[in-house]
């Protein structure tokens, strides 16, 4: 059974497979449970609040600020298909108390909600999975069992109500 998130980690990062659910379950914390979103995949290619931005530029400069900066704020939900070589930071924020989690599932249901999706291209999907390949036994360290498989075959999603439950334990 995975670690569940406490009540001390308020800031949790969801990363994975790509077309596994990570923005849509972190965009329904945000509407549905008040948790502040911030999506790094935009804000690292600059988009976004400029309040999101400037934790961005925060993070690059001075990592260790920006992980205080957010266990003073209310609950956050950082998503991010991060890239395998950036498993140093994720490392960091992880020691800083930021609860992580990965969603995983049927790669090729995965492909399918990917590719359904259309903002990004197939090649990019298949360089970002194989990275992951490459870098899994890293990223298995880092996650340890806090693994959710969220999409199955169809591509069907897990029910985010049933994330949030694996995650946190209720459904508050």
């Amino acid at each position: 059974m995975a670690k569940k998130a406490s009540g001390k980690n308020r800031t949790i990062l969801v990363c994975g497979i790509p077309g596994s659910g990570k923005t849509t379950y972190c965009t329904w914390l945000a509407q549905r449970k008040g948790f502040d979103h911030l999506n790094f995949d935009e804000l690292l290619s600059g988009s976004g609040a400029p309040a999101h931005l400037d934790l961005i530029a925060l993070l690059r400069t001075k990592p260790k600020d920006f992980i205080h900066k957010l266990s003073r704020r209310r609950r956050t939900v950082i998503d991010w298909g991060f890239r395998p070589a950036d498993i140093s930071l994720i490392r960091l924020l992880q020691a800083g108390g930021i609860a992580v989690w990965w969603f995983d599932g049927d790669r090729e249901a995965a492909l399918q909600s990917f590719t359904t999706r259309g903002t990004v291209s197939l090649v990019a999907f298949r360089a970002q999975m194989d990275a992951i390949e490459t870098a899994w036994s890293q990223i298995k360290e880092v996650i340890g069992d806090r693994l959710i498989d969220t999409v199955a075959s169809g591509p069907k999603h897990l029910a985010l109500e049933r994330i949030f439950e694996e995650m946190f334990g209720s459904t508050e």
